[in-house]
């Protein structure tokens, strides 16, 4: 081989390099990943926790004693503060997935480039391992999306009931649908707990190092 020819090749493999590194999903990519998910995961843990106060409040409503006009302002406040948690989560949600979506198929690119059968069917095996994973996250907080939406309606309808007949006889024509929020907050927690231990597991699994930053 000249001289020339081993200098071409030099600089061939110089380019060739970086060209692999930029197609490849870097830690700090995965870092960003896995910490948009703990985001989530924070995101979905307060809004569980301001279910829980909402119906608290409403649920105050129908004991008997009290001041029943400071419990429903109480209560209007609650149903106004989880519909804007609700939709930062879903916001969250949104650029969580995007970026994760963002995350395997760059992964998927690097991967074909890899030549070694061993190394590729490694990093096949490892990848496989995260679709069940994100696939729980999917099931879990459609879920709980399917039953929120009509859980936040009813809250919002209660409040629109009440406002026009505060009394115990209003609170006693509602009671079904007291009961029936109360049913429904609780299936909605029930998903977005599982949500929650299925995006941790997933953020778990990226972050590099196999550690996650609260």
């Amino acid at each position: 081989m000249s001289v020339r020819i081993r200098q071409f090749a030099a600089v061939a493999v110089l380019f060739a390099v970086p060209a692999l590194a930029l197609a490849a999903a870097p830690p700090n990519k995965a870092e960003k990943v896995a910490q948009g998910m703990l985001n989530l995961d924070k995101a979905i843990q307060q809004g569980a926790a301001q279910i829980d106060k909402t119906l608290a409040s409403l649920n105050a409503m129908a004991q008997p004693g009290g001041d029943l006009v400071a419990k429903y302002k109480d209560y209007s406040k609650n149903v106004d503060t989880l519909d804007k948690m609700s939709q930062k989560a879903k916001s969250n949600a949104a650029s969580a997935a995007k970026d994760r979506d963002a995350y395997i198929a760059q992964w998927k690119a690097s991967q074909d480039k890899i030549q070694n059968p061993e190394l590729k069917a490694a990093s096949e095996s490892r990848r496989a391992e995260l679709e069940p994973k994100i696939e729980a996250i999917k099931t879990s907080l459609g879920s709980a999306r399917d039953t929120f939406t009509p859980f936040m309606q009813d809250l919002k309808d209660l409040r629109t009931f009440l406002a026009n007949q505060l009394n115990p006889s209003g609170i006693a024509a509602a009671q079904t649908l007291i009961t029936k929020c109360n049913e429904s907050g609780e299936k909605v927690k029930s998903d977005l707990s599982q949500g929650s231990a299925a995006v941790k597991d997933l953020a778990a699994s990226i972050q590099p190092g196999g550690a996650t930053k609260s």
